[in-house]
């Protein structure tokens, strides 16, 4: 459910200048790519072949297992982050040639906005228009230092459950203030889950058509149900602009210290969120009687520090281990150059991926399930073919067929696609040609 937005070009500076140099930086490809690969096996086992309500096997449950830990909703944070350095690269780059950014950008949201009522509205995949949505808000960030930024995450992870606090305190002010808000809570709740739960029935109608309405009618429900706040995709945004702006994803080899100690703390709160989390025991399910403020802020910091231990984190983990693989030895450019094929291609692949599992695997579609045994190398089967694919259209093409698109929308000029005079097979880092 979870998308990939590559930046149309990367710059990187020169380690003895300020001039930015016209070319890829590869390794935002190659993470774009193993992002692509994660969401790919998450999303097969969206068809898993275990029929609802029966219990699965040792194998099935393990699969399960494995995938929450490591695999779900880590690669959607890869992809979030890259998505706030693609803001930064493309700022960067519009500063250096002094070129206008804001009315461009805004033209490139639009236009992922497209993309993303298609994805969701038609293919029932919902988050290429919440980036859409939050993309804006970067704008106004775009001059902020990196304390500033850090700040802001900070409150931003923390803000539904800071609000929280403040709605339990204004309701402890009124007779039965405590009772008409979990009332409150209780019938949005209900709303949502009888209009999602509605659209869940109509999709496993056989009629194309009834599905398409189901997903278009329930897409401002969900919206407005997750969006109120800062919601994750933007705070994966910040977290890919602080670390552009602290340059490791430009100059890995310069900062190896901070890289290691991101992947490390990263991991050490991924480990804390699985395993330690809630401190001192389960959280009673029932409203707390007696200061009921401080018994609300106690919960919230004993159930996930203010929603700052989350096992997300070990997407940040999975970066560095990439960066710092890089720093040390850049011939791991070229070991993993495979995955950049796919990763340059990236918003066209994912839509590729959609498309096709909502075409193969819903009654709508083939109906066809997927065995657990074959969910893992059914996915990585299916990526391969996508670098494959890839591979020979950038032998041919400067772009993605939707990056082509995505990128002539955002200059509002039709952009060269055709590679003239070039190899059929170009290197992997191809410069200027990638822009």
């Amino acid at each position: 459910m979870h998308s990939p937005l590559a930046a149309p070009a990367e710059s990187r500076y020169d380690t003895n200048s300020s001039r930015p140099v016209l070319e890829r930086i590869e390794v935002l490809d190659i993470l774009r790519g193993i992002a692509l690969v994660g969401m790919f096996i998450v999303h097969f086992n969206m068809y898993e072949a275990t029929p609802a309500g029966a219990e699965p096997g040792r194998l099935t449950a393990f699969i399960e297992k494995f995938l929450g830990m490591f695999i779900e909703e880590r690669f959607w944070g890869i992809f979030g982050m890259l998505f706030g350095v693609g803001f930064a690269v493309q700022l960067t780059r519009a500063e250096a040639r002094g070129e206008p950014f804001v009315a461009r950008y805004l033209r490139r949201l639009a236009a992922l906005a497209v993309f993303g009522f298609i994805a969701e509205g038609v293919f029932g995949y919902n988050v290429l228009l919440g980036y859409a949505l939050w993309g804006v808000p970067l704008l106004f960030l775009r001059k902020w230092p990196v304390k500033a930024l850090v700040v802001l995450l900070v409150l931003c992870a923390s803000s539904r459950q800071l609000y929280y606090v403040v709605q339990v305190a204004a309701a402890s002010k009124r007779p039965d203030g405590l009772v008409q808000l979990r009332a409150a809570e209780d019938a949005e709740w209900a709303t949502y889950s009888a209009a999602r739960d509605s659209m869940k029935a109509a999709e496993q109608s056989t009629s194309w058509l009834t599905v398409v309405a189901a997903r278009v009618g329930f897409m401002p429900t969900f919206h407005r149900m997750w969006n109120i706040f800062p919601n994750l995709s933007f705070i994966l945004f910040l977290l890919g602009l602080i670390g552009w702006k602290l340059g490791v994803f430009a100059r890995p080899e310069a900062h190896k210290r901070l890289i290691a100690s991101l992947a490390v703390g990263s991991a050490a709160l991924w480990a804390m969120r699985m395993w330690v989390m809630p401190f001192g025991g389960p959280i009673p399910t029932e409203p707390p009687t007696e200061s009921v403020v401080l018994e609300t802020i106690v919960r919230m910091a004993r159930g996930g520090g203010f929603a700052l231990i989350r096992s997300q984190w070990l997407a940040i983990t999975y970066i560095c281990i990439v960066l710092l693989l890089v720093a040390y030895n850049r011939v791991w450019l070229q070991r993993l150059s495979f995955l950049g094929w796919a990763g340059r291609m990236a918003l066209t692949n994912y839509m590729m991926q959609v498309i096709l599992l909502d075409v193969l695997f819903t009654p709508h579609g083939f109906g066809m399930k997927v065995p657990a045994l074959l969910v893992i190398p059914g996915a990585i089967a299916l990526f391969v073919a996508q670098v494959y694919v890839s591979r020979w259209w950038l032998g041919r093409f400067r772009l993605g067929p939707l990056e082509w698109l995505w990128r002539s929308a955002t200059y509002w000029k039709v952009q060269p696609l055709r590679i003239e005079g070039l190899p059929a097979v170009p290197r992997f880092a191809i410069g200027a040609a990638g822009d």
